[in-house]
């Protein structure tokens, strides 16, 4: 009965209106997938851009890290869609327990203290840019791991 009523309503059945949900959602991750890759590509052309017109200081270094860290991220990001794991960025990132967290603190606050004394060292540039990046991000990625860290573990109780 509900089906005759869904025809004649001219919906169509339940069961075609999950399949074409799941179809598009399923375009939708396979188009932020190549739509990471894209970004990750222009990342890395930019990187390669400003190492090849270095004007400054530490420009060509900067350039070519961004270069090898797009493409090295690429890579790892391709990598995890071809074995199967979740490819949402929290898990491809982040960890998930309290052991891992420890040696990611320490890791992220020896980098930012490392990102403060280079942008000290110069005044102006790109290095100095770098050096205030490199302090920003490794704070956001400790603050983003605890909050992954205690957010999983307020899920197993």
């Amino acid at each position: 009965m509900r089906r005759e009523n869904e025809l004649e309503s001219g919906h169509p059945p339940s069961s075609v209106d999950r399949q074409s949900r799941g179809l598009a959602r399923e375009y939708w991750a396979w188009l932020g997938f190549w739509a990471e890759l894209v970004v990750l590509a222009l990342a890395a052309v930019a990187g390669g851009y400003f190492a090849s017109h270095s004007s400054g200081p530490g420009d060509y270094a900067t350039g070519l890290i961004l270069s090898l860290a797009a493409i090295a991220l690429g890579f790892f990001r391709l990598k995890r869609r071809f074995d199967g794991a979740p490819t949402d960025w929290p898990h491809f990132l982040l960890v998930d327990d309290m052991r891992n967290l420890a040696l990611v603190i320490a890791v992220f606050v020896v980098l930012a203290l490392a990102g403060l004394f280079i942008a000290a060292a110069w005044e102006n540039g790109s290095l100095h840019v770098a050096g205030v990046a490199l302090f920003a991000t490794s704070g956001i990625i400790v603050f983003l791991s605890l909050k992954n860290v205690f957010d999983n573990l307020d899920r197993r109780r």
